[in-house]
């Protein structure tokens, strides 16, 4: 298999130019809210250190000639693992570059055929670099509502399958249970719940910023009778004689107003659908886990871990080459058969620092 240019020619060559004057066209990614990244690295391995929070001991007050106390130093736990290469390409056929050139030769002004051109060359290198950031977001919703990053046959059918899920090392005490699954309204406990998971971070010197849950699972919270009592009292208050008005406020907005008020962490609605390819057929995916509310600290979760791709340290001949996110991207032509390509490669992994911050409460159980 040869490689040879590209039959963008000249516009191939400034693929750089051409990426970064429509990035807004890339699709946007969840990932970046919660995740910075790395420092590139040459190695394909990363050791993330990730310290076990907890409330720090007081000094003790001694006698001045007394000797100072020896206090325990906590242990770094280390997640040490390789990053996995983030692969897709895109053929254009014979037929699609033969379509390419009638619409070329119609009667039009020579900025359109520039439109069209782009708009032919920019189609697979838009598909390739959202490809590589969707899956970093997969891998990111993942790791923030379960503590576990898959890679199964579910979610990576054409690809690398492990056999168990890479845990991310969050800590046992993190996980919660609801105390009545919020799937049953009548008798379901929310904002109780959440009040005992905000104790139990306090209890390790954690405060929680946001409670990310899925769209389905805050349509079950605000559905339960102790919601709606609760934001009803609230807003309207008792009636003389002990009753309440009946009036619907439990929108996002309403809700979040009052666990403002009420120094709880606010709800954001995780509601990221991704495509999955098998076979030619495309299916979604959902993977932020929709029974669990992922309690979280104030800024940054973690750090994309990335290695340079081996082309940037050996470029092949007759590819262009381009970066998107950490991404590269390259073009090139066969002539036999003929084919034009374009092929993404990302190798970055999540890392979630902030995994001790982070509490998951399990609202939805059998």
């Amino acid at each position: 298999m040869t490689k040879i240019k590209s039959i963008f020619g000249a516009y191939s060559e400034r693929l750089q130019v051409v990426i970064d004057k429509s990035a807004d066209r890339f699709a946007p990614t969840f990932y970046q809210k919660y995740f910075g990244w790395a420092p590139a690295q040459q190695s394909l391995t990363f050791t993330s250190a990730i310290g076990r929070s907890r409330i720090e001991a007081a000094a003790s007050v001694v006698n001045r000639d007394s000797e100072t106390p020896l206090r325990s130093r906590q242990a770094l736990e280390k997640l040490t693992g390789e990053i996995p290469a983030i692969k897709e390409m895109f053929k254009m056929a014979e037929s699609d570059y033969r379509d390419f050139l009638t619409m070329q030769a119609l009667n039009v002004d020579d900025a359109t055929k520039r439109a069209q051109l782009l708009d032919f060359l920019y189609g697979d290198v838009k598909k390739a670099g959202d490809s590589a950031q969707k899956r970093l977001d997969i891998m990111a919703l993942e790791a923030i509502s379960t503590g576990k990053i898959s890679l199964d046959i579910n979610n990576n059918p054409d690809g690398l399958v492990l056999a168990n899920p890479v845990d991310l090392l969050m800590p046992d005490s993190n996980k919660k249970q609801g105390s009545v699954s919020w799937g049953i309204p009548a008798t379901a406990k929310p904002i109780t719940d959440i009040e005992t998971v905000v104790k139990a971070g306090k209890n390790k010197g954690v405060s929680f910023a946001k409670i990310l849950m899925s769209d389905d699972l805050f349509m079950k919270f605000k559905a339960t009778k102790e919601v709606t009592d609760t934001l009803t009292a609230y807003y309207y208050g008792p009636k003389p004689g002990g009753s309440f008005n009946p009036i619907a406020v439990s929108t996002l907005d309403n809700i979040n107003t009052f666990l403002t008020a009420n120094r709880l962490p606010v709800i954001e609605i995780v509601d990221e659908v991704i495509g999955i390819e098998k076979d030619g057929v495309i299916n979604t995916l959902r993977p932020f886990n929709a029974d669990t509310a992922s309690f979280i600290p104030a800024g940054q979760l973690g750090t994309i871990k990335n290695a340079i791709a081996i082309e940037q340290m050996r470029p092949v001949d007759k590819v262009t080459y381009a970066s998107y996110n950490r991404a590269l991207i390259s073009k090139w032509s066969e002539n036999e058969p003929f084919g034009e390509w374009t092929k993404v490669e990302l190798n970055a992994f999540p890392s979630l620092e902030a995994v001790d911050s982070i509490f998951l409460l399990e609202a939805v159980f059998s």
